[in-house]
């Protein structure tokens, strides 16, 4: 296995977890799920009275759910490059066999024409 195919596997199977863990996390941010609070909420000098803290925690959930999504969509774009690696390792592994085949078949009709 050549280190492009390996390479190419690796990040693949990465990048699926990846897609998969940040879309879901997206939407829970986006649920606004309480053990994310830690999170979301903001600096704690930053609001003045519930309603503010509120309103600021709500619109750092909805922030974090963007930018979930949007390291989802860059892990995407990852792992379709990952399996470009992977189709143009193989092909070239296919052709390397291909023409070590045709080497074989050459030197052997060249020996009996000898």
């Amino acid at each position: 296995m050549s280190l492009l195919l390996g390479c190419g596997i690796c990040c693949f199977l990465l990048s699926i977890w990846a897609v998969l863990q940040l879309f879901v996390m997206g939407i829970f941010f986006k649920m606004e799920v309480l053990a994310f609070i830690e999170e979301a909420e903001p600096d704690h000098h930053g609001y003045d009275d519930y309603d503010d803290f509120m309103k600021q925690t709500k619109e750092n959930y909805h922030t974090i759910a963007i930018n979930c999504w949007v390291a989802a969509f860059i892990y995407l774009v990852t792992l379709g490059l990952s399996y470009f690696c992977i189709k143009h390792a193989k092909n070239k592994e296919r052709v390397a066999r291909e023409n070590v085949q045709d080497d074989e078949t050459y030197c052997k009709n060249k020996a009996k024409k000898s």
